[in-house]
């Protein structure tokens, strides 16, 4: 490289990274300076030049880019090196570093300290000079303190690159590595982390500005969270979670945890540093307190340290010390929450001052949710400090530890729960009064659900007297909104004035917050022997029967006023929430319960009848105690409220699918599927099930849901006795739809495709789709089919035909198709004299062909979502003929034999609309994808006559596109490609010779691309030796039959790879390839190919440790 050639690489870094143009007035843009410059990355040759802009270049972009590079390189072709050579280049690098390091920008020594780090790691084991970065490190920590940075940078970097797996290693490989530097370095890194923080606590470091000090700080903390956060033990917790699990220290770190300075030292920068150094201290002291138990000698010295840490967090409860930031603050909550996950009640009761750190954390936590628009994220961390506290108390002795202690706690939880619920009843008005400056919390549904999954441990703890704070609350609440709605009768709460409708919000949404609550304690119930029989049920009939009366008075007002005098959306969330919780727990008995008491005893031998019996006495003194009527009643109450739901509220999403979703799970439960038969607001939705009855069944984003709402009612239907108890046949059921379609079958192409007819249609093909999915027998399966065929199957490829441009109408179709002609639990299964089959598949060839005819037939759209408006479309087309040519319900070969060319349209115009999308549109869009490599899958596996058949430059396609899809990062897809190949290689190699005509296609089709074969063996190889881990097995699959079909490829490419080694390597590969051949047999029988599988894994990982690219 010389000095214009610098130049030009800067001007395309320049235009790559501010998108400004080159200095030589040459206009590119991003794309190509990108393109360009990725060469840089192509080739092992290219690490002189790179080196070249390192030294030459002052343009920070070049910079990057020529280390990145550097990066890139060095990983992809590290056998490419020499031991000698790697050590040259990170050496080259450090002594960069350590010149140029506190000039350039952070940006670029970030890159270059990854490439430190990554040459470190892979050459780990090479050299002893890699294992000593460490003590190279410690002179930079010695020198400047713009150098004492740059080493911080270093070791963080390291650590993270030492405890992160690298792609294209496997992870044994990794763990090697990573246990090798835990047990040479890691505790030294450790205590570089805590030295610098001293030194920093002392004022030992210098600094000339504020900044420095900052950085410093940063790095350093950094550095001891990143230690304490290391794999020890090869576990790979998983990154996503934020709850910390017991950190497996080795038993040599055991001086420097268990001294009292360290947890001092960390709690002293948290006191005295502004976030995010303050709070990264606090994570530290997280992770400390979470070592493992063992790491202990004794519980002596074990109560020590949690004495310490106790004491800690009393003082810093006491002076409140720095909790007024909100970083600081959520990670306290962790730490209070994380306290009881590590140390057992019997132990925190022992230690000094357990009930002031008790008191200190009731109140925290109640100022925390007094001031919840602060502290909305971090409440369920303290909720879950209360509720494992609360969980533990049965375990431990109550003469254990401080006198006192469970009053005590019994107190404080009281008091918390206390001040939990009136904190959120009194945000609704302080939200509303902020006129949206404040977030309504009842909004934020993630930390929302995080607060009522962990509220009914600690509200049952002392449930009597929270039952009764929550009725005090309930009762005048209730009251009021009654009166309020006694006022209001029919009129729509927006048409009240002003005052009355602020009156109207406040009250909703304080209901809102108890229902939630009330749901959330009442799904806390237990059903286990331990708690059975304390009178928990009465309290739990007691909260549900005011939330039932409130759902009363809100159905009431809603069928009165017809709809006009609704409640707010979320307390109607909120009561499906509690309808919800409600019925988990006590739906599960109602069958047994309404049955005469003798079956309790058929579930099972006579031991455990004493435990159902108990379970029932508690069961029917639960709704003797609501006093609302027997289980039917309240199921029926439960039901009513689901059938005014979606009457009422069909614009409203998130309802409706809420509301669908609890009725799914009544439908779904054994003993309450077989309740909802008996009653009488199932049986009148089972018979009314149209768009006039329920009116959020028209509007359009509801299409889904209408699925949903006749795959339940079919479910109840078809389910045993179903059709009896509803007094409905499947014939009956299916009148409305029937009729729609005989409708819609009389309209000649004008009417049909008019707009009037866009809704009827989507709508029928919906609810069909739902239908079909709720049949899962030969016998409900040919009920439908017997009413769909002749009469209205004849229709669907009419639709298909209109309809092929707007995507609303067909993915209704499609889906409904896709549906149909899916032959899941073998319910597609007709006699053996039944034409059904063959008539099915007719009709399926009907829909693709006039579909794919008339799509094929138009442009390509110039704008908008092509996925979504030509597409999706084609997707689930050939998803449907998929389903239909899998489906194991046709003979195929009765359509040659009767010159019907069902079989041949559909394979046709499918394989046009397939090579019809562009390959690189194809890989972009996974859905697309699965479908298009799906069916080229089954035409190698099932129709190779037909794939035979084509012309050369088609055939040639297809390969081409299967070529690419087995390249791709999708398991799947490469999968099906790998199929495919192999499904080819069988063939040739299992018809070699013969005299078929589609083994002379084929002959002809490899004689015009001779190198077809090789070209799919070097590819595969390439994969198995270089591609990434997830592809092995599928690729693994098609080698045997491939290198059978073609030996002179698989030679070509043993030559070529042993052409591309040195001696040394070549000798080792030669070995190798013998050991792979050894005992494999010229067959394909399943034990050979499996045999051949383990040799070729093992061919993999022998080879890959040599060889160089």
């Amino acid at each position: 490289m010389d000095e214009a050639q610098l130049a030009q690489v800067e001007s395309l870094c320049e235009t790559l990274y501010t998108g400004q143009p080159s200095g030589n007035g040459e206009k590119i843009t991003r794309e190509e300076a990108q393109s360009r410059l990725l060469s840089l990355q192509s080739s092992a040759s290219f690490i002189p030049q790179c080196q070249y802009i390192l030294d030459r270049s002052q343009s920070q972009y070049a910079l990057l880019v020529a280390s990145n590079s550097l990066t890139e390189l060095i990983t992809t072709h590290w056998n490419n090196f020499t031991i000698a050579q790697r050590i040259d280049i990170r050496n080259y690098v450090l002594g960069y570093l350590a010149n140029n390091g506190p000039k350039v920008q952070d940006f670029v020594t970030l890159s270059l300290i990854k490439l430190v780090c990554r040459i470190t790691k892979l050459g780990w084991f090479d050299d002893k000079t890699h294992r000593e970065l460490t003590e190279d490190v410690t002179k930079f920590l010695q020198a400047t303190v713009d150098h004492c940075i740059l080493g911080l940078k270093i070791l963080n970097q390291l650590v993270d690159e030492l405890n992160i797996p690298t792609s294209g290693r496997t992870l044994t490989q990794h763990r090697k590595t990573s246990v090798s530097f835990r047990d040479l370095c890691l505790f030294k890194v450790f205590q570089l982390g805590l030295t610098t923080l001293k030194q920093l606590q002392t004022g030992a470091i210098s600094t000339s500005d504020h900044r420095q000090e900052v950085v410093l700080g940063e790095q350093a903390l950094g550095l001891t969270v990143r230690c304490l956060n290391f794999d020890f033990i090869g576990t790979n917790p998983d990154e996503s979670t934020e709850d910390v699990g017991t950190i497996q220290a080795p038993t040599n770190w055991r001086p420097v945890l268990q001294d009292p300075g360290t947890i001092e030292l960390l709690l002293d920068f948290y006191a005295n540093t502004e976030p995010p150094r303050s709070n990264k201290a606090m994570e530290g002291v997280i992770l400390i307190c979470s070592v493992r138990r063992s790491l202990f000698p004794s519980d002596k010295e074990r109560e020590a340290f949690l004495g310490r840490v106790m004491t800690g967090i009393r003082e810093l409860l006491k002076n409140q010390t720095g909790l007024q930031h909100q970083d600081n603050y959520h990670q306290f909550c962790r730490l209070l929450g994380r306290l009881k996950a590590n140390y057992q009640l019997s132990e925190l009761v022992k230690t000094e001052g357990y009930l002031e750190w008790l008191e200190l954390a009731a109140n925290f936590t109640t100022q925390s949710m007094r001031n919840w628009q602060y502290s909305t994220n971090s409440i369920h961390y303290l909720l879950a400090l209360w509720g494992r506290l609360v969980a533990a108390v049965p375990y431990v002795r109550p003469e254990t530890g401080a006198k006192g202690h469970v009053q005590a706690l019994e107190n404080h939880v009281r008091q918390v729960v206390e001040c939990y619920i009136e904190s959120m009843m009194g945000s609704v008005e302080t939200v509303l009064r902020s006129e949206g400056a404040l977030e309504d919390p009842l909004e934020d549904d993630g930390s929302l659900m995080e607060q009522m999954d962990r509220l009914p441990t600690i509200a049952r703890f002392q449930y009597s007297s929270v039952a009764t704070i929550l009725v005090s609350k309930f009762d005048p609440l209730l009251k009021k909104y009654q009166e309020l709605m006694g006022h209001l009768v029919s009129s729509s709460t927006e048409s009240a004035p002003q005052d009355v409708q602020q009156q109207v919000a406040i009250l909703e949404g304080q209901l809102t917050w108890l229902t939630y609550i009330c749901g959330s304690i009442v799904g806390g119930h237990s059903w286990s022997s331990s708690r059975i029989g304390n009178g928990e049920e009465t309290l739990d009939a007691s909260l549900s029967k005011r939330v039932l009366q409130l759902a009363q008075g809100m159905d009431y007002r809603l069928t009165s006023s017809n709809g006009v005098g609704k409640a707010d959306a979320k307390l109607e969330v909120a009561m499906l929430y509690y309808f919800q919780n409600f019925r988990r727990v006590y739906m599960f008995m109602w069958e047994q319960s309404s049955s005469s008491g003798g079956t309790i005893s058929t579930m099972g031998t006579m031991k455990l009848e004493s435990v159902p019996s108990t379970k029932q006495k508690i069961y029917q003194s639960m709704f003797e105690h609501m006093g609302l009527g027997d289980h039917t009643v309240v199921a029926n109450l439960i039901v009513t409220k689901i059938g005014k739901n979606l009457k009422f509220w069909p614009d409203e999403h998130d309802i409706v699918a809420k509301t669908l979703n609890l009725l799914t799970d009544m439908a779904g439960g054994y003993s309450s599927s077989k309740l909802l038969l008996t009653l009488d607001t199932v049986k009148y939705l089972a018979s009314h099930h149209t768009h006039e009855e329920f009116p959020f069944l028209n509007v359009p984003s509801n299409a889904r849901h209408r699925t949903t709402f006749h795959a339940i009612l079919v479910r109840l239907l078809l389910s045993p006795g179903g059709t009896d108890k509803l007094g409905l046949s499947f014939d009956q059921f299916m009148e409305p739809i029937v009729e729609t379609m005989s409708q819609l079958g009389s309209l000649d192409s004008t009417q049909l495709r008019s707009e009037a007819a866009r809704m009827p249609l989507i709508g029928v093909f919906r609810d069909l789709r739902g239908i079909t999915m709720s049949l899962h027998n030969r016998r409900t399966f040919g009920m439908l089919f017997d009413i769909m065929e002749p009469r209205h199957l004849p229709l669907l490829p009419k639709v298909a035909d209109l309809w092929y441009d707007q995507p609303d109408v067909m993915i209704s179709l499609l889906r409904f198709m896709h549906e149909f002609c899916h032959n899941k639990a073998n319910r597609v299964n007709f006699d053996q004299s039944s034409p059904n089959g063959i008539l099915l598949f007719r009709a399926t060839s009907d829909v693709v062909c006039a579909f794919g005819r008339k799509i094929l037939a138009t442009a390509a759209p110039a704008s908008g979502d092509i996925y979504k408006l030509r597409y999706k479309g084609m997707s689930i087309a050939l998803s449907v003929l998929n389903s239909a040519l899998g489906g194991n319900y046709v003979c195929f070969g009765v359509f040659a034999l009767y010159n019907d060319p069902a079989l041949d349209n559909a394979l046709d115009v499918s394989l046009k609309m397939a090579l019809s999308i562009p390959l690189d549109h194809v890989i972009a869009y996974p859905k697309l994808s699965k479908s298009v490599f799906g069916f080229i899958e089954i035409l190698f596996k099932n129709h190779i006559k037909t794939t035979m058949a084509l012309d050369t430059s088609v055939f040639m396609q297809l390969m081409n596109a299967v070529h690419e899809g087995l390249q791709s990062s999708d398991a799947q897809i490469s999968s099906m490609c790998a199929n495919s190949i192999d499904h080819l290689a069988t063939f040739f190699f299992e018809n070699q010779g013969k005299d078929k005509p589609e083994v002379h296609n084929l002959n002809k089709h490899l004689a015009a691309q001779p190198n077809l074969f090789s070209s799919l063996t070097a590819t595969l190889f390439n994969l198995l030796l270089f591609g990434a881990p997830q592809n092995h097995w599928a690729v693994m699959r098609p080698m045997l039959s491939l290198m059978l079909a073609s030996e002179s490829s698989f030679t070509a490419y043993r030559d070529h790879l042993m052409s591309t080694q040195d001696s040394a390597n070549q000798g080792k590969l030669s070995e190798s390839f013998a050991k792979l051949l050894a005992d494999v047999n010229r067959s394909l029988e399943s034990a050979n190919r499996d045999r051949f599988t383990q040799k070729l894994t093992a061919f993999r990982v022998s080879t890959r440790s040599f060889l160089t690219l």
